[in-house]
């Protein structure tokens, strides 16, 4: 069994590499830091693209760790590929004390619409455990703000707010690892995770959401994920999520639940009476269903969050969630149903499988 496991860990790993050896030739800019592509920095590539065209720009990142503060800004049309997120590696190390908030901290901020990542790793190396930055750890991966992009094959790696949904906008996510601390997938975004590794480098809380209240059908929806912690400690209990706008909506279905998650499932986001956010909960939408592991308890969960039914459940397909009418707080003009090729076959164990905590945890180890 736990060959079995491992094997599922290994195709994520791997496939990654395979699939980028395809296409080489159909790539617009190469960079490489050897100087053997049309650049040696991916801003540069960036700052290449042309603004406002129809073609879409296919820029291949060679094997390297590229240490940039990086900005595609709008009406650019890129898709980005590596050959692996293991070796290619997009890092930077700001952070909000001295960035100057934690929306400048970003390593990587994608403001295009129709973005494209395959195959990267998007990482912020601040560690925000440590005592220096209390201040101000919040370090961000990267930031989203375009619409219609996508994530396949890649890692998103930091500590605390590692990825930030920032706008009402939306947002693919599917065969990724995402990984850190306090609030480590949060924004505004209508984001949806298929078949991803959410990984709790500490205990603390996943998500943070700040949808619009009374204005999104959908915010952040984990469908077939594995939630698990790489700790090597005894881990503190993390909840899937805590209120950090009045309106935050998240809902896990058909997914994993490792151990480290509480049994309360979900939090508020302040126990101070006289806290602006002590009442976000009221107007929060937090559900499950279907989901499995000893982290899932549903008969423990905080009273005001949700079991959903077998009906309500089937209205979380991509189709709906990306539909031009999910939100009344931006306005889509079209509906989006994004399509990728060479998808990975499910990551999720057996859900008899009761060693699956051991056999994930190995495969981060």
């Amino acid at each position: 069994m736990k060959k079995t496991f491992f094997t599922l860990y290994l195709f994520l790993l791997v496939f990654s590499s395979i699939y980028a050896q395809k296409d080489k030739a159909h790539y617009d800019i190469i960079v490489a830091a050897d100087g053997s592509g049309s650049y040696t920095k991916v801003q540069e590539a960036f700052d290449a693209v042309p603004e406002n065209s129809l073609k879409r720009t296919v820029i291949y990142v060679k094997p390297g760790i590229y240490k940039e503060k990086l900005k595609l800004i709008k009406n650019k049309k890129v898709t980005l590929k590596g050959e692996s997120y293991k070796n290619t590696i997009l890092t930077f190390d700001d952070y909000a004390e001295i960035a100057g908030g934690t929306s400048k901290s970003f390593s990587v901020l994608i403001q295009a619409d129709d973005f494209i990542a395959e195959n990267i790793t998007f990482e912020n190396t601040i560690d925000s455990q440590l005592p220096q930055y209390k201040k101000g750890g919040q370090a961000v991966a990267l930031m989203v703000n375009g619409d219609r992009t996508i994530f396949h094959l890649c890692k998103i790696t930091g500590f605390q707010d590692t990825f930030y949904l920032k706008s009402n906008t939306r947002t693919y996510i599917k065969d990724c690892i995402i990984e850190g601390t306090t609030d480590f997938i949060f924004g505004s975004g209508i984001s949806l995770f298929e078949n991803c590794f959410i990984n709790s480098i500490k205990g603390s809380h996943i998500t943070a959401g700040n949808q619009d209240p009374g204005k999104n059908k959908y915010g952040f929806v984990f469908k077939d994920c594995v939630f698990l912690t790489s700790t090597k400690d005894t881990p503190v209990k993390t909840t899937l999520g805590r209120p950090w706008g009045a309106g935050a909506n998240a809902v896990i279905i058909n997914s994993f639940e490792s151990s480290h998650i509480a049994p309360d499932g979900w939090a508020i986001w302040s126990k101070d009476p006289e806290h602006k956010a002590f009442k976000n909960w009221e107007t929060t939408y937090y559900a499950e269903y279907n989901c499995f592991g000893p982290g899932y308890k549903p008969e423990k969960r905080l009273s005001w969050t949700h079991q959903l039914t077998k009906k309500e459940s089937s209205n979380y397909t991509k189709k709906k969630i990306f539909a031009a009418n999910t939100t009344t707080a931006t306005k889509f003009e079209n509906d989006w149903n994004p399509k990728i090729d060479n998808e990975c076959q499910s990551i999720l164990p057996p859900k008899n499988a009761e060693n699956a905590d051991a056999v994930f945890q190995k495969g981060f180890n």
